[in-house]
């Protein structure tokens, strides 16, 4: 049996004999078993499906009439390596063939034929003959000029029975046929004329509404549209519009997957992976419910929870992508909810490169992903079923600014990042409910706040921050953030640890309703500000009972990182650097971590700095002399406005040169150009004549070279 291994508490288990009684064959009490058979629901997951891929495009098509990846009236460039005509394990790369070979793990064999084909007539006789459906009678032709020299028995080779039920025999009509369009209305004035009078509006799981189409002599049939008929109920085939301005190849996967998976509901939610991907998409590949619906999960050893409290030592997590294998912990059967765990090493072709036209609006960076899928799927807002929870948390948010939408018509919210918020904030790969001047509909991030002007956000594109790893955020339970919780924010028995990384693969424990012997969870909401002459640095107790003390660091560029501090007791969470002085000369950064009564230490937390200056006497103009590293402080103000001053040390007389450059490598001042006796000394920096921006302030001496980067807003 092919297994995907998960974790339940005994109180779960007892009912997970009735659990997915249609979808899945083989139940047992405390393990899901996919059966072996085709998992789709409207086309089958498993076995050998060829199908028909139809290039087309309008006569009067006047787009980048010479686009080298599609010349009108020609093949597009690529097309013969969009699908390979017979099944090999090896199939093309960057191929259909090649990507549903490796997401299935060669399960489904995903084979066809291409073609070229335009349009009988230009776009403005559809539209005044089958307002509303040209989109379809457009399809229907194409389809009917083919019949005259192409056999489409070849694309007819399943029956549909029933929901996730279909035999390997031919049914009449043919399985399916992906329409790819050159352009639509990219050289019209009135676009969205075009668009709606065509049906055109969105890429279709469907083919356009003009009925069935009868070829091979009236043997066969192509379904243009779907329901009606309960032997096929999605139609023949899916339509992807726009090749040389849209991402068609990853539209074809997303429209096919679909009669895999399900209707619209079935989209994830925001800034991840996943076939059935919404805004934000990060990678092509399935995700591990995708991969857990259709019975594409990897044959391996399945783990038993037998009692109510159990810890999990020494699990293995390799590659997702490649491997195919995650763990999914069962929230609740009713509504149907898990927390999936995937591991990505991007060792896969899909999670490093965009083939053909299209890419990936952002980024996957390695480690362990937590993937949350809550009861019933919702259209409306698909962030709300299927979510990536990343790892830098949820906080709470404030708006107190728009910006005209750059995307759309009317005004977009600023959000502003404000406290961590474990139990009920949000994080930045959801949509995030606001109030402000009028906007109130809940939005995922696309600005936020940065020095009090709005910046285009991308953190739901990936930001490094939201995978689990080694010594940035290990530990997810309870107490973590994020945490644990369910979607009605109740915090659910599982847990896990990372304990090790090694060639590609993650060791954790497991923990079920024992993650008190995890590590502690990393401190939260550290801040540093003056308060008086000192600064006092401050962060959120933790709320594991068992933790008994914090560490307290420091970091300045010529000492490095050093221990200030260890604070007794789970609450004392308050610290006046009495060494710092207020007059500002430097940047000083502080960090905390846990230690729980065991002696294990929490990753550190995020980090705070200041500008101050340093009293303790080992940090004299002697020893700042005798140093032998050369060093360049950061700029102070920063951001500033008109001058800032920048402050360097050399640890041996030595040629130096001080320039500035703006962001695209142009220099915009020379602040330094000469010999100079071993010392420290500062400039002033005056860029009244230059416009706001982030500039770059670069010192080198003989081979060695220090860059930073400082933010002028005026």
């Amino acid at each position: 049996m092919k297994t995907l291994k998960y974790f339940a508490a005994i109180f779960l288990l007892l009912s997970l004999q009735q659990l997915y009684a249609q979808d899945y064959n083989c139940i047992t009490a405390s393990i899901q078993e996919v059966a072996a058979e085709s998992r789709g629901r409207w086309l089958p997951s498993e076995g050998n499906l060829n199908v028909l891929i139809v290039f087309a495009e309008f006569p009067d098509d006047n787009y980048d009439v010479n686009n080298p990846k599609w010349v009108k009236g020609s093949a597009p460039q690529n097309m013969s390596g969009w699908v390979d005509q017979t099944w090999t394990a090896t199939p093309t790369q960057g191929s259909l063939t090649h990507f549903f070979n490796e997401m299935s793990g060669s399960r489904l064999h995903f084979t066809g034929k291409v073609v070229h084909a335009i349009a009988p007539h230009a776009r403005d006789w559809y539209i005044t003959n089958y307002p509303y459906y040209g989109r379809g009678y457009a399809t229907k032709d194409i389809i009917q000029g083919l019949d005259a020299t192409w056999n489409f028995a070849e694309f007819d080779n399943w029956d549909f029975v029933s929901d996730y039920n279909h035999t390997n025999t031919a049914d009449t009509y043919v399985d399916m046929i992906i329409f790819v369009w050159r352009n639509i209305e990219k050289d019209m004035i009135d676009k969205s004329y075009y668009l709606n009078q065509l049906n055109f509006t969105s890429n279709f799981g469907d083919l356009g509404y003009a009925g069935d189409v009868n070829v091979d002599g009236g043997l066969r049939k192509v379904k243009t549209d779907y329901g009606g008929y309960s032997s096929i109920p999605f139609g023949s085939g899916v339509t992807v519009r726009n090749y040389l301005t849209e991402d068609p190849f990853r539209n074809s996967i997303h429209e096919f997957t679909h009669y895999l998976i399900g209707g619209n509901d079935f989209h994830n939610g925001f800034g991840f992976w996943g076939m059935l991907s919404a805004y934000g998409i990060r990678s092509y590949v399935a995700n591990s419910f995708e991969r857990y619906r259709l019975g594409w999960v990897a044959d391996s050893t399945s783990y038993t929870v037998n009692n109510t409290t159990q810890t999990l030592t020494g699990r293995t997590l390799s590659d997702f992508v490649t491997g195919r294998n995650a763990y999914r912990f069962v929230i609740n059967t009713s509504p149907q909810e898990y927390f999936f765990i995937e591991n990505h090493q991007k060792t896969s072709y899909w999670e490093n490169n965009a083939p053909f036209w299209g890419s990936q609006d952002g980024t996957v960076e390695n480690g362990i992903y937590v993937i949350r899928k809550v009861g019933t799927p919702n259209q409306t807002n698909p962030s709300s079923w299927l979510q990536l929870i990343p790892a830098d948390g949820r906080f709470n948010w404030g708006v107190n600014q728009s910006v005209t939408n750059p995307w759309g018509s009317g005004q977009l919210p600023v959000f502003k990042q404000l406290v961590p918020n474990k139990d009920s904030g949000y994080h930045d790969n959801q949509w995030i409910p606001f109030s402000y001047g009028g906007l109130t509909s809940p939005q995922p991030i696309f600005y936020t706040e940065l020095y009090g002007y709005p910046i285009q956000d991308i953190r739901f594109h990936g930001d490094g921050k939201d995978a689990y790893r080694m010594d940035y955020n290990q530990v997810f339970s309870q107490w973590s953030n994020p945490n644990n919780q369910r979607t009605t924010s109740q915090t659910t028995p599982f847990g896990f640890e990372i304990t090790n990384f090694s060639n590609g693969v993650y060791t954790l424990n497991i923990y079920v309703n024992t993650s008190q012997n995890a590590s502690p969870s990393k401190p939260q909401n550290l801040s540093a500000q003056f308060i008086g002459s000192h600064p006092q640095i401050t962060w959120d107790a933790n709320q594991e009972t068992d933790v008994g003390s914090y560490e307290l660091s420091r970091f300045e560029s010529l000492l490095g990182w050093e221990v200030i501090a260890t604070l007794t007791g789970r609450t004392n969470t308050t610290y006046t650097d009495n060494e710092v002085y207020s007059n500002p000369h430097q940047t000083f950064t502080y960090r905390a971590r846990a230690m729980d009564q065991t002696y294990k230490y929490s990753v550190y937390s995020e980090t705070a700095s200041v500008m101050g200056t340093l009293g303790k006497e080992n940090y004299s103009k002697n020893n700042f002399e005798v140093s032998t590293k050369l060093n360049l402080v950061q700029n102070y103000p920063n951001p500033f406005n008109p001058s800032t001053k920048i402050s360097f040390s050399i640890p041996q007389k030595s040629q130096i040169k001080l320039k500035i450059f703006d962001v695209l490598g142009r220099e915009v001042a020379n602040l330094v150009d000469g010999v100079y006796e071993v010392g420290k000394y500062e400039v002033t920096f005056d860029a009244g004549k230059l416009s706001s921006g982030v500039y770059f302030y670069n010192l080198t001496t003989g081979n060695n070279s220090i860059s930073k980067k400082m933010l002028l807003v005026k």
